[in-house]
């Protein structure tokens, strides 16, 4: 095939995939599949995971999309999965015609359930972080070091301490910034932060955050007011974030004592009640008040280990076990 043909012949081979609630459709390029060994994702896949989703969302296209549609594709064959789009899209296109300015308004924006969140995320994190590798390319040990925290672990959190539309949320190293989307797709907080300083995952934050806008809209979801910040988050000028904040989560597993000392610091003008989720504790867990440890952080606030989770963080597989401090200074 002469080279313009071959060009010509791959940029048409796309498959769109049209939104539920009328949104703009998004499209994927043929192949399907990138990144190599563990990294590789296959974009085929995640179509019918996608479809299945909109069934999960919409029930009355469940028995005609699971019956015709998703019993017979190939996802190693564009025809196949070009097949495949074309019978969703006209499926969804009919029902969002049937449903123009009647029942639709209705199941719009409201959150997405936890596993259709999962999949967003997984999905968002698929188009915006296109060579993971490069989150790992830190001294070891150092402040820098890059470790994910798990879906779950967020779960975990949001499940074991009462989240309000009073609360602002803020996670100091915010990586790629998805505990940032998943706070705020999952809980009333008033507004999240997430402040990163090291320029790659910062970086990817920026297509995450597009990324996670465009899903959200393609499924008509809704997601409380986020940030990510790219900076310094032991700068004066992101003081006010920290110490305005109702909850503060730190992957502190690797900051060192100088870091950990400064947040300290900064935690010691926290209000009552606010509470921090650390994976490694600003006190020990049996800490007692004396006349010589007045001046520690330990005599404003309770700290508690929580149930250890496999698999909390990128960097290791075993459990992780991670701690929520609550300020009170009524103790001293």
């Amino acid at each position: 095939m002469h080279l313009f043909g071959y060009l010509k012949f791959n940029m048409d081979r796309e498959l769109r995939l049209h939104s539920p609630v009328g949104a703009e459709p998004v499209i994927y390029t043929w192949p399907l599949t990138s990144g190599r060994g563990s990294d590789k994702h296959d974009g085929a896949v995640e179509i019918v995971e996608t479809i299945r989703w909109v069934c999960e969302d919409f029930p009355e296209l469940k028995l005609p999309l699971e019956n015709n549609i998703l019993s017979d594709y190939d996802t190693k064959s564009y025809e196949s999965m070009r097949s495949l789009c074309d019978r969703f899209n006209r499926a969804i296109d009919s029902m969002v015609q049937l449903s123009k300015g009647t029942s639709l308004p209705q199941r719009l924006n409201k959150k997405p359930s936890r596993g259709l969140l999962r999949h967003i995320l997984q999905q968002v994190y698929n188009q915006a972080v296109r060579e993971p590798d490069k989150l790992n390319q830190y001294e070891p040990f150092s402040p820098e070091v890059y470790g994910e925290t798990s879906f779950e672990l967020v779960c975990q959190m949001i499940d074991e301490i009462q989240i309000t539309s009073e609360d602002v949320f803020v996670d100091l190293g915010s990586g790629v910034g998805q505990v940032v989307l998943q706070m705020a797709a999952a809980t009333p907080c008033k507004i999240c932060f997430g402040v990163e300083k090291a320029e790659i995952p910062s970086n990817y934050a920026e297509d995450m955050n597009n990324n996670f806008r465009k899903w959200m809209g393609w499924y008509g979801k809704h997601f409380g007011e986020y940030q990510l910040i790219r900076g310094d988050f032991l700068t004066e000028e992101h003081r006010e974030k920290i110490v305005s904040a109702t909850i503060v989560f730190v992957n502190n597993f690797a900051f060192g004592p100088t870091v950990d000392h400064m947040l300290k610091e900064r935690f010691a003008d926290l209000k009552d009640g606010a509470r921090i989720v650390s994976s490694k504790s600003f006190c020990p867990l049996n800490f007692r008040i004396t006349d010589r440890n007045l001046s520690d952080i330990g005599t404003i606030m309770h700290v508690s280990e929580m149930v250890p989770l496999k698999g909390s963080v990128s960097w290791t597989g075993k459990p992780v076990s991670y701690y929520l401090h609550v300020i009170d200074r009524t103790k001293l």
